[in-house]
């Protein structure tokens, strides 16, 4: 019974962010790129079935106590109304710079807070204003990144929780690397109350926001950091994970965020790795990943997709990883063997 309500509520729940991709679409149509190509009715036929697919796992996952209900965040609809007018404001912004190609296009704090971080990370992703330098930018995010979703950004990245329930004892320091505003940190937090959570992000203001959206849990500290330079000792934690991340970063920089993340953890600890489906994971959805980075400024995307996931972990970490698809997102995991297995 619960898992047919979570089902048709997620169900419900897409088809409102359904909706309100449309204006979004026409103001791509009209004030971005000239040259914006629609997708196909037959490519988005594709889609829906998965979508109903992966809000049926998710309520298997509900209803089996895999994770519980209060891991998705149920969202305010007032709050809701009122954040959606200013997706749509930032939306004729976000438009303008796709039609012009403005990837750094940064003004007062968060132009001096782009100045001194990485070259590849001091831009406008997605286009969206301030990039990843100001706390309105963080506020939006993930109504943003649910619209482009249809709903079901929270649903990909809780894909996570199952392989953290059976293959961690659900205690012990954790670490996140990407945190962003918070949203894989609540469901994970919300699942595991006796880890102690370490939520790192490169963006200052992103941390200040996930601090505002997570102040209901004492299990979780915050540390703005590099996630390719992290400043823990070797095997201090005893899961690791990341969301969303890898497709973000130059090449180089993902190896060195996957070696880092895998020194920092103990023998026996498991690192996770959920993020973009690949170019042929899934090829009736290969037009999805080939039209992503035209529209919104993702210049390592193509990279990404290139690079596969499992073939990065296997290179840096010299351990095979096990992957799974999840609609939209794959994800890769491993366990680190223990020295006795090393030697």
């Amino acid at each position: 019974m619960l898992g047919r309500l979570v089902k048709n509520a997620s169900i419900a729940r897409s088809g409102v962010y359904f909706l309100e991709n449309l204006p979004v679409q026409l103001l791509n149509r009209f004030i971005g790129p000239a040259d914006l190509d629609k997708p196909t009715p037959e490519q988005l036929k594709t889609l829906w079935p998965q979508v109903v697919a992966l809000h049926e796992r998710e309520a298997n996952n509900i209803e089996q106590g895999i994770y519980p209900l209060s891991a998705i965040q149920i969202e305010n609809p007032l709050r809701h109304a009122r954040s959606f007018i200013e997706v749509m404001g930032d939306g004729l912004r976000v438009a303008w710079r796709m039609r012009n190609n403005k990837n750094k296009d940064f003004k007062g704090k968060a132009a001096q807070t782009a100045s001194g971080m990485p070259e590849y990370y001091a831009r406008n992703f997605h286009f969206q204003t301030d990039g990843y330098f100001s706390e309105a930018s963080a506020r939006r995010y993930d109504h943003q990144v649910e619209i482009l979703f249809s709903g079901t950004a929270g649903a990909m990245r809780r894909c996570i929780l199952p392989v953290l329930k059976r293959d961690t004892t659900g205690a012990g320091r954790w670490l996140e690397i990407g945190c962003g505003a918070g949203s894989a940190t609540r469901s994970v937090l919300a699942t595991f109350p006796k880890a102690r959570l370490t939520a790192l992000d490169l963006s200052a203001s992103y941390l200040k926001v996930a601090q505002e959206n997570l102040r209901e849990f004492d299990n979780v500290d915050f540390a703005q950091g590099d996630g390719t330079q992290l400043d823990y000792k070797d095997g201090t934690f005893e899961a690791v994970f990341s969301v969303f991340q890898l497709h973000e970063m130059p090449r180089e920089e993902r190896e060195k965020l996957v070696a880092e993340a895998f020194r920092v953890l103990k023998p026996g600890g498991v690192l996770i790795f959920a993020d973009s489906l690949q170019k042929d994971d899934d090829p009736e959805l290969n037009w999805a990943l080939e039209r992503f980075p035209k529209i919104y400024h993702e210049p390592f995307y193509a990279n990404y997709s290139k690079d596969k996931m499992e073939s990065l972990l296997k290179r840096t970490t010299g351990v095979t990883a096990h992957t799974e698809l999840v609609f939209l997102t794959k994800m890769c995991w491993l366990q680190k063997p223990s020295s006795s297995a090393e030697s």
